[in-house]
């Protein structure tokens, strides 16, 4: 065979080779058969919603890019894909949760929370001004420390007094006003030294009208009593001079001996008693009176 020959029959060979590939691919391409009414509803579907069919070559990226094989049948799958309803997000709304009958709403809790938190606060208030009370007491006795009282307390008895002139009194009389209740005797040595500083207390307590300075002789006569006091010099004194038809009077209060000197304030009550003698002109006699009385 000459290489002519060669040549041409090679040339045929490959020919036939290209046929052969061709006939090949062509057989691997699917024949789809592609329904009318289906191609329709998938061109609705997409005008419906307002896009363009994608182009050939992007299905084909598409398929390639997730990695998914072409199935036969595609046309009409997605046919199928465009009739389904797409889902509702309409939030299903659960059964209405009723209020509890008689409870209590936010503005109810609020007004609770205050009224508690007044109630409280005026408790609290109250009991520290009680707290106080000891100490404002305590203040006040400090005034009449130095002169050693000793606590009294329970109404001041009732006692049947008369003036010089022998006018009934009684210490009712002098209510609303704070009371300095001494006891003597014109036959009593330690009341003979103490008149003197009555009477300058006496004097200090003048121009108080809400302080009074009283002196109660238990003597058995009535006429005893100024001539005492004229050989005293005290026969103007400011203190109030009263007898006790009742010897024994200071007893109901309390003291056996004589002179002793009580505290009533303005309700009638006991406040204290000093016993035995105390000078009563001095000014620490003078600041316990007026701590005691307080203001008019």
């Amino acid at each position: 065979m000459g290489a002519s020959e060669i040549e041409e029959e090679s040339a045929a060979s490959d020919a036939d080779l290209d046929d052969d590939e061709v006939a090949a691919s062509e057989s691997t391409i699917p024949d789809l058969d592609i329904d009318k009414d289906v191609l329709e509803a998938y061109a609705a579907g997409i005008e419906a919603s307002g896009s363009e069919p994608p182009a050939a070559g992007d299905a084909d990226a598409d398929a390639d890019g997730e990695g998914g094989a072409v199935v036969e049948g595609s046309g009409a799958a997605a046919a199928a894909r465009t009739s389904i309803p797409a889902p509702s997000l309409t939030p299903v709304s659960g059964p209405a949760v009723a209020a509890k009958p008689g409870g209590w709403s936010p503005d109810g809790l609020a007004i609770a929370a205050i009224v508690v938190f007044v109630l409280v606060g005026a408790v609290l208030v109250f009991n520290f001004a009680r707290a106080l009370i000891p100490a404002a007491e305590a203040q006040l006795g400090a005034a009449c420390r130095p002169l050693a009282p000793e606590s009294r307390t329970g109404p001041a008895p009732a006692l049947e007094l008369e003036d010089l002139d022998g006018n009934p009194v009684s210490l009712a009389d002098y209510e609303g006003k704070f009371l300095v209740v001494n006891f003597w005797a014109t036959w009593c040595e330690p009341c003979t030294r103490e008149w003197p500083d009555l009477d300058t207390l006496g004097q200090r307590m003048a121009e108080r009208d809400d302080v009074a300075v009283i002196a109660i002789s238990v003597d058995e006569r009535r006429e005893d009593i100024l001539p005492y006091l004229e050989r005293m010099g005290l026969g103007g004194t400011s203190v109030e001079i009263l007898r006790a038809k009742d010897p024994t009077a200071h007893q109901s209060f309390g003291s056996d001996k004589i002179p002793d000197t009580y505290f009533v304030d303005r309700q009638g009550q006991l406040e204290a008693v000093f016993v035995n003698v105390r000078d009563w002109g001095r000014a620490k006699a003078v600041r316990c009176v007026e701590a005691s009385a307080g203001e008019g």
